[in-house]
Formats: C-alpha cells, sequence, structure tokens
C-alpha cells in the first residue's frame, strides 16, 4: 500500500498527521502545496478544500486529520487509540475538543486588538484549565508513557503556544502546572520532534505576518 501526504508546513491539522505517521513509523510520500493557490483538483477530493489529504494506492483519498489519524491507526496496529471501548471514546472527544482548542488559538492570532485578544485568550485559558483537571499527574503524557491519539491532536497547539508566549504570555507554569509539563513532554517526543519541518519560529511569523497582520499579535511581534 503507498501513502501520499499532501499538506502545507503551517497547517496544524497537517502536523498531527506527521506525527501519527512518525510514531507509527509508516512509510509515506510528501506532496506540499501552497495554502493560497491550492491545485483545483483538490476541490474534487474533499467538499471543503481543506487539507491535509491522504491518497491511497493513487486511488482513495481520505481528508480530516482524525479520521486519516484513525485510518493510520487501524491499519497499522497502532496503540494511540488504547483502552476500552469507553476509553477510546473519551478519547475522541477530546480530539475533537483539542481542534476546539485550536479555533481559540487561530482566534489570538487574528485579533484586532488586545481587547479582542484578551477575551479569546480567556476562552482558551477556560479550556485548558478544564483539562488540567482530567490530568494524572503520576503519568508524562495525558493518557499513558507513550504518545495517544490525544498526545497527537494536542501536539500542534502546544508548539503554536510556546511560540507566541515568547511574543506575549498565555498561561504560566505556575497557573497550569500538569499542562505546562504535558507540553514539555510532549514537544520532546521524536515523532512530534520529526514532525517540524525548517525553522518553525520562522514558520510561524510568516502565519502571524499573513493571517494577523495588522492585529495585536503582530503589533507585539514586530516592535
Amino acid at each position: 500500500m503507498s501513502l501520499e501526504l499532501i499538506y502545507f508546513k503551517a497547517c496544524p491539522f497537517a502536523q498531527r498527521t506527521l506525527i501519527a505517521l512518525g510514531q507509527l513509523e509508516v512509510e509515506f510520500t510528501k506532496t506540499l502545496i501552497n495554502p493560497n493557490d491550492k491545485p483545483s483538483w483538490i476541490m474534487e477530493e474533499t467538499p471543503s478544500g481543506q487539507i491535509p489529504l491522504l491518497k491511497i494506492d493513487d486511488e482513495s483519498v481520505l481528508f480530516d486529520s482524525s479520521v486519516i489519524c484513525e485510518y493510520l491507526n487501524d491499519t497499522n496496529k497502532g496503540k494511540l487509540l488504547p483502552g476500552s471501548d469507553l476509553a477510546r471514546a473519551q478519547m475522541r472527544g477530546l480530539v475533537e475538543f483539542a481542534g476546539e482548542c485550536q479555533v481559540n488559538f487561530a482566534g489570538l492570532i487574528v485579533a484586532g486588538d488586545e481587547v479582542t485578544f484578551n477575551k479569546m485568550r480567556d476562552g482558551l485559558l477556560k479550556k485548558l484549565t478544564w483539562l488540567e483537571r482530567q490530568m494524572d499527574k503520576n503519568i508524562p503524557l495525558f493518557a499513558a508513557s507513550e504518545l495517544t491519539m490525544i498526545d497527537v491532536a494536542f501536539a500542534p497547539l502546544f508548539l503554536r503556544i510556546k511560540h507566541l508566549q515568547n511574543v506575549v504570555s498565555i498561561f504560566t507554569a505556575e497557573g497550569l502546572p500538569m499542562i505546562s509539563r504535558w507540553s514539555e513532554s510532549l514537544l520532546a517526543e521524536k515523532a512530534v520532534v520529526d514532525s517540524v519541518e525548517g525553522d518553525f519560529s520562522m514558520i510561524f511569523k510568516n502565519v502571524v505576518n499573513s493571517r494577523g497582520k495588522g492585529g495585536f499579535v503582530h503589533s507585539q511581534m514586530n516592535r
């Protein structure tokens, strides 16, 4: 079976799939595209026109990173979704929750002023505070000592928060100690490190300059 991942570097959802591919040690090829100049055939493969896409044997195409990651896990005897039926269902719920947190983070980047930024940050902090209460202080990652689908889903968010914190504070280790520990452990995992291509600080800056131009984060970054 041949696999081709179609994506662009700055996409957090594409990074999810790269982490899953790396953790499961799956062979695949990469096709990078320009998100501002998508090939016309993208709309033929996915109703939303969003990527990443996973092409299988040059015939079938999967869209939506959560679906792609579950497919990879299922077809490679993976352990990204361990436990009972209930535990796996709970993990899937947290994967969806990670997507909601990512939407909050995107709102930070495009916030036009400090008031809007603070409102979006409060929304993200409320979610992360809830997540903190679900964690076990005796486990290095979220649910186990090895990566699970929850870690795969949250790693791209934590990477972007880390870089944003160089510009403006989002949360502190004192305020969210277990989230902070989890983020640090997660970003050191080989599959996560290897999912980053090039200088991510520059990639992140380019995203802010493009999507958040004229906004609060952009103004703080370029002071």
